[in-house]
């Protein structure tokens, strides 16, 4: 048993990223996403609006961001969630023993020590931009 963690998820994934992964989910289930009448082209424009107005004031100036998911976004926990939701397929596909996650924090239990490791290296392959971090339990 043992966690991970993404390090900084939200400005470690771009805006491409996380709109690919959400334009992927609503392809996958366009016949059980309701988009209010809206095509998944113009959900996607939508998004790309609100993404691309994320302003923030820092020093008394007011700047855009324009790379990553700005934390103050309301849709950067969709994005990332999506984000992670096509980050972890490959590890759900292995079906290790159990696999929890909410947002950037995951939860792995397997067999070996060996499976762990696998299931480990198998995150970390699936983008360049993440790290993740291993916690094992202690005693303490």
């Amino acid at each position: 048993m043992e966690s991970f963690d993404v390090t900084s998820l939200y400005t470690n994934v771009s805006n491409n990223d996380a709109m690919q992964a959400i334009l992927e989910q609503l392809n996958e289930y366009e016949s059980s996403v309701n988009t209010y009448g809206l095509t998944i082209t113009q959900v996607m424009v939508l998004i790309q609006e609100c993404l691309e107005c994320s302003t923030f004031r820092g020093s008394g100036q007011y700047y855009r961001q324009i790379r990553e998911l700005a934390i103050r976004q309301r849709l950067a926990p969709v994005l990332a969630i999506a984000y992670m939701s096509k980050t972890e397929k490959p590890l759900l596909d292995r079906r290790s023993i159990m696999y929890g996650r909410y947002i950037d924090d995951c939860f792995v239990v397997c067999s070996t020590e060996e499976e762990m490791d696998t299931c480990y290296d198998l995150l970390h392959r699936q983008a360049d931009n993440i790290t993740f971090t291993r916690e094992k339990p202690t005693d303490d």
